[in-house]
């Protein structure tokens, strides 16, 4: 063995521990993505007997709970409790807050599959309004898989096809509310750490849903109870393993993996309650998604 091949074995080694580290990342994010559609199925659930403000209350005190003792133990106090930006840190907060609410009361009407069929336009509405709030330049390849993604999302609704269903509203509006929660995000990340938007979000939460949640509060019953740590377990853990997730791979090599959210969804929806989307929500979602990647992995952004 040459003196070159002997001092390269170390750098192997490195990298081999690198892509077994990545892989563990993915499949511990495909696991907080399964925990993630648990949630909603819960949400699913509840919502027949509880009212939203009830469950967007316990989701957030115990995401309160979580996302303070990460934070601390990340950054301090003091760098948690002081944004310099503080304004926008409520405000995208805020936003979260109703699109949640807005998506737990879309599932009263809507399947599973369905309401994230329609959500997975998020990421294309976050890049067409990224130029005109981030000042992002997009080129011509990406506007143009927008374009596409935007006819998926008619396909799903079939404007004069079918009767008019007021009910897809409900995951649309979350769509672009996730789109500018996230855009602001990102805006706010030039001035604050992540883990100060993490402590905001959970106690802005907890601040904006407590009134109305104890304005509503009905007592559960055993099951109810079981349902509902449930629901908060389900949440936790799914927060927990993508943190974990991005600690070992890198977040543009999960980003493409959000859209699995959709396939367990509609397993989950189909073993809960027999719902299975049509021939039309599965074509126009896949359309979706195929932008949606496009947009991630072939079309950058030109830069400015």
């Amino acid at each position: 063995m040459s003196e070159s091949s002997s001092l390269d074995q170390p750098f192997v080694r490195m990298a081999r521990a690198t892509n077994q580290t990545q892989k563990y990342g993915i499949i511990i994010c495909i696991t907080a993505l399964l925990m993630f559609a648990v949630q909603d199925l819960l949400t699913k659930i509840l919502v027949k007997d509880y009212e939203v403000a009830q469950l967007v209350m316990i989701r957030f005190w115990i995401f309160a709970v979580f996302s303070t003792l990460i934070a601390l133990s990340c950054i301090g106090w003091r760098r948690a409790l002081f944004a310099r930006r503080p304004g926008l840190q409520i405000g995208r907060s805020a936003l979260l807050v109703l699109e949640i609410a807005i998506f737990a009361m879309g599932l009263a009407y809507l399947g599973l599959a369905e309401m994230h069929a329609s959500f997975a336009t998020s990421p294309l509405i976050a890049t067409a309004i990224a130029p005109f709030i981030l000042s992002e330049k997009v080129g011509w390849r990406r506007w143009a898989a927008v374009f596409v993604g935007f006819i998926g999302a008619l396909i799903i609704i079939r404007p004069g096809l079918t009767v008019f269903q007021p009910n897809i509203f409900f995951p649309l509006t979350c769509a672009f509310m996730f789109a500018l929660y996230y855009i602001l995000t990102r805006l706010g990340s030039r001035n604050d750490h992540a883990m100060t938007s993490i402590f905001y979000l959970g106690w802005v939460g907890v601040v904006l849903t407590t009134p109305f949640g104890f304005l509503a509060w009905k007592t559960p019953d055993t099951e109810g109870w079981f349902l509902l740590m449930g629901l908060g377990f389900a949440g936790l853990v799914g927060h927990m393993l993508l943190v974990f997730a991005l600690e070992r791979t890198p977040a543009s090599t999960l980003q493409p993996l959000n859209y699995l959210l959709l396939v367990w969804a509609t397993c989950l929806g189909y073993l809960a309650f027999g719902e299975l989307p049509d021939f039309a929500t599965v074509t126009g979602a896949t359309v979706i998604i195929m932008s949606g990647l496009y947009v991630m992995l072939r079309a950058p952004a030109v830069k400015s």
